[in-house]
């Protein structure tokens, strides 16, 4: 597998594809990975030509807003085999493809991926070609990046695709480094709506997963170690919408784990303040050991993550703790935990 710069990735990828390229999405594609594909899409065919389709087993609800805005159309899994060029985007881990990995083709064919994560160890297996950078919120920036490598202007509706995927990676700008706010103005000045970003980014939560998340409190267990609030529970789904619930309650580390028919889910996040004062990151030190623990395959960002397998969620929970106790100790002698305000516990 080779990394190369924007400028360098484009060249290739272009030669490579001569007339058609297949863009493929991990499960429950968010703006990021579909907003970055659509963009891309548009960017080969004003460069050469070059058809796009766009492959993705699931999106998740704000992605479908931005499909049904754009009119964004998604490829049959079939028609992947018939590829020969294939560009993996906003996914480290051939793992996080889930049912569309027995789609790509066999053999002979040339696998770009651009991404934001650093690459899984099984990512070389598959990859030829590799466009990185972890020193940036989204792979919608690497994206902006190959557009700038190009002879073409970006347009508006590719500059509010981009904006969608850096905003929601960022988590609206709560998680940005200054390079992020740099890149949203580079966005804005191609045209890049920001109302329509935050319309198509906004998903009210339904009843099913507002009674999740109240349920997933009633099975909520606190622990008080090393200093923060670490809290785990079990569910039947929404496991993300929870975490992110649960640290607006005031968890400092929440885990939620759901039994989804043969397999079983888990998530994590963490607040703002964690992964600085004690280097925890649980995509590296507790979603990507998990995901081969437990038979199946794990990632995400330092505060936010999941992975996925066969096990018991009793099984899972536990083994995702141990792991989160053994990075805690291990940079335990960095750490300062914040002085106890007297909140109740």
């Amino acid at each position: 597998m080779k990394q190369l710069n924007p400028s360098l990735f484009l060249r290739t990828l272009l030669q490579k594809a001569k007339d058609s390229v297949a863009l493929v999405l991990h499960q429950s594609a968010d703006p990021d990975a579909i907003g970055s594909a659509a963009a891309l899409a548009q960017l080969l065919s004003q460069e050469a030509q070059i058809r796009s389709q766009i492959f993705a087993e699931s999106l998740n609800r704000s992605a479908n807003n931005i499909v049904t805005h754009y009119q964004i159309e998604l490829t049959d899994p079939e028609e992947l085999a018939q590829h020969s060029t294939i560009v993996l985007i906003d996914l480290n881990n051939v793992e996080q493809l889930g049912d569309l990995t027995s789609h790509l083709p066999r053999k002979g064919a040339t696998i770009f991926c651009i991404d934001h994560h650093a690459p899984h160890k099984n990512l070389p297996q598959l990859t030829n070609y590799l466009l990185y950078d972890d020193q940036i919120r989204s792979t919608a920036e690497l994206i902006l990046f190959l557009w700038q490598a190009s002879t073409h202007k970006l347009s508006a509706d590719s500059a509010t695709q981009l904006a969608c995927g850096l905003v929601y990676d960022s988590r609206h700008f709560h998680i940005a480094m200054k390079n992020t706010f740099e890149h949203f103005l580079i966005l804005l000045q191609h045209g890049a709506d920001y109302e329509r970003v935050l319309s198509l980014l906004s998903t009210p939560l339904d009843k099913s997963e507002r009674i999740a998340r109240l349920k997933a409190t009633q099975r909520t267990v606190v622990y008080d170690e090393f200093g923060l609030l670490i809290v785990a529970t079990k569910i039947r789904s929404y496991e993300a919408s929870v975490c992110r619930a649960l640290i607006g309650l005031g968890a400092d580390i929440a885990i939620a784990c759901a039994d989804k028919h043969d397999e079983v889910r888990i998530s994590a996040r963490s607040n703002l303040s964690v992964n600085q004062e004690t280097g925890l990151d649980l995509a590296r030190d507790v979603m990507e050991p998990l995901g081969e623990m437990i038979g199946g395959a794990g990632g995400g960002h330092p505060s936010a993550a999941g992975a996925n397998g066969v096990a018991s969620s009793d099984h899972a929970l536990g083994l995702a703790l141990q792991l989160i106790r053994k990075a805690l100790k291990a940079h335990q002698a960095e750490f300062q935990p914040a002085s106890d305000q007297g909140s109740d516990r």
